[in-house]
């Protein structure tokens, strides 16, 4: 990923569910050759959502986002969230979980890496719980060495990163702030001034 990550300028949305990262190792049902056929993949789909058991997960890939889809699945108890990947490639996750979020869209980019970054109101987010080491390290400084108009950046980790804080140094960031949950570590950085 060459340069700073753009983002649309609709209004600031909240950030990727909390549930996001548990879903992303999940494979994809791609419904696209179906429709591309000229078939209805809905029954494929709710079959395919009669099998994940209260806590589970789905993953659709669509050519588009799906919102009838959603609004079916939400009715049956899924939460949703989609990211568009490119052009003519949507990835919607589903989660079992009573519809707590039946649909949940963000500005999200995703990096080289497999980072997701996105804009919240209080700064920039990144995302890199599920990528092996030592690629969570390596997206982060890329994402802070790619801007230096950017003063601060919310990481989302799976544990706390203690070889990064010797390179966030180097580059003059701090950690100010850090918050503590199972496999969600965030850590609120800052650029010194």
């Amino acid at each position: 990923m060459a340069g700073a990550i753009e983002f649309s300028t609709r209004p600031l949305q909240q950030g990727p569910p909390a549930w996001l990262a548990a879903a992303l190792d999940e494979g994809a049902l791609d419904v696209r050759p179906l429709l591309a056929g000229g078939e209805d993949p809905l029954g494929a789909i709710l079959e395919a959502a009669d099998g994940i058991g209260f806590g589970g997960f789905l993953v659709i890939d669509a050519p588009f986002n799906p919102s009838p889809l959603r609004r079916i699945l939400a009715a049956r108890g899924f939460s949703s969230y989609g990211r568009r990947l490119n052009g003519g490639h949507w990835r919607i996750y589903f989660h079992l979980n009573g519809a707590a979020e039946w649909e949940h869209d963000s500005d999200v980019a995703v990096m080289d890496e497999g980072a997701m970054v996105w804009r919240e109101e209080d700064g920039l987010h990144i995302d890199v719980r599920k990528l092996p080491q030592p690629q969570p390290m390596r997206a982060i400084l890329q994402l802070i060495d790619s801007d230096p108009a950017l003063l601060c950046l919310v990481v989302h980790h799976e544990r706390n990163p203690h070889f990064l804080l010797p390179e966030l140094a180097e580059r003059d960031w701090r950690v100010v702030r850090v918050s503590e949950e199972f496999q969600d570590v965030r850590l609120w950085l800052e650029r010194g001034r």
